[in-house]
């Protein structure tokens, strides 16, 4: 497992609450964020998107039910690939579907290419990338894990926050 500490209980190694958990605890904030953030900011773009496929409302809003789905649907999926190839290959396969995702719907000329590229491939790029860090996570914390827990789950108050005002001014730039 890359050199990760498992807490087993008594008979097994305890997690180091602290020292390089802290870096794990640091990108597991910047994950959460992504995570978290994307889907909603994703809104931001929903005037620019009916009008640019001449779609409704609805067919707009699917994009981050798709996403959302994805993201919180695959967990199984994601616990079964941890469990055979380890958090840090998982992750990185993440990453790359979140990037390719991203580039697929920068091509989209049909509104079921950004369901695609956006909602399928990135939703389960973000999944591949949150669900480990959360199990890294509590590999590297024992005793601080509610406050290393918490300390993730602020991230969504954070980056939802910034996210928002941040994509409306790109927007009008």
């Amino acid at each position: 497992m890359g050199g990760a500490v498992v807490d087993t209980g008594d008979s097994g190694v305890k997690a180091p609450d602290g020292g390089w958990g802290w870096a794990v605890l640091f990108g597991c904030f910047i994950i959460t964020g992504f995570s978290y953030a994307f889907p909603k900011a994703v809104s931001v773009f929903f005037k620019e998107l009916i009008r640019e496929f001449g779609v409704g409302y609805s067919d707009t809003a699917w994009i981050s039910s798709i996403l959302l789905a994805m993201l919180y649907g695959s967990g199984p999926i994601c616990s079964i690939l941890v469990n055979r190839f380890g958090c840090r290959p998982v992750m990185m396969v993440g990453g790359l579907f979140a990037s390719l995702g991203m580039v697929m719907a920068s091509f989209a000329t049909n509104i079921i290419h950004i369901y695609l590229g956006t909602g399928v491939i990135t939703g389960l790029g973000l999944a591949l990338n949150f669900q480990p860090s959360l199990i890294m996570l509590n590999r590297y914390f024992s005793e601080k894990r509610p406050l290393a827990n918490g300390t993730t789950k602020t991230t969504e108050v954070v980056k939802t926050g910034r996210s928002k005002p941040s994509n409306m001014k790109s927007l009008k730039a």
